[in-house]
């Protein structure tokens, strides 16, 4: 990993995406064959809200059909979004602000372009900083 700084260089840029009228068991299956726990909406390359696998285990709970639910219905919007070439402190604030685990990455015109998650941020941080205390401690030995 060469030194990220931005969220771009943490982020997933193969991201898994619905359209609002996708079925929730269609977004069930692609959580499950891609190991993820959310999925972004979009409408014409722009992320328009977010489900999770909370939200369908919460109208399991409510004893709710998610058979005939459309992600439209139960997502979460507007989702939030940073510029992908936005720094990691910046991002780093960014979560603490909206208290959210995941931002859609989008370019200059809004379009998704990855996913970065509070895990990827603190990931990095914590690779990184393993990265310069070995360095310093290799710097005290010589």
């Amino acid at each position: 990993m060469s030194n990220p700084k931005r969220a771009i260089d943490v982020a997933r840029k193969k991201v898994i995406t619905s359209d609002p009228d996708e079925g929730l068991p269609s977004l069930a299956k692609k959580m499950v064959d891609h190991w993820i726990s959310s999925i972004l909406v979009i409408e014409k390359e722009k992320p328009v809200g977010i489900v999770t696998d909370g939200i369908i285990f919460r109208l399991i709970a409510q004893k709710r059909n998610p058979l005939n639910i459309l992600a439209k219905e139960v997502m979460v919007s507007p989702v939030h979004t940073i510029h992908a070439n936005t720094p990691l402190r910046e991002t780093e604030a960014q979560f603490l602000k909206t208290k959210v685990n995941r931002l859609a990455l989008v370019d200059d015109e809004g379009k998704l372009v990855g996913i970065v998650s509070h895990k990827d941020v603190n990931r990095y941080a914590a690779y990184s900083l393993a990265e310069r205390m070995l360095k310093l401690r290799h710097e005290i030995r010589d």
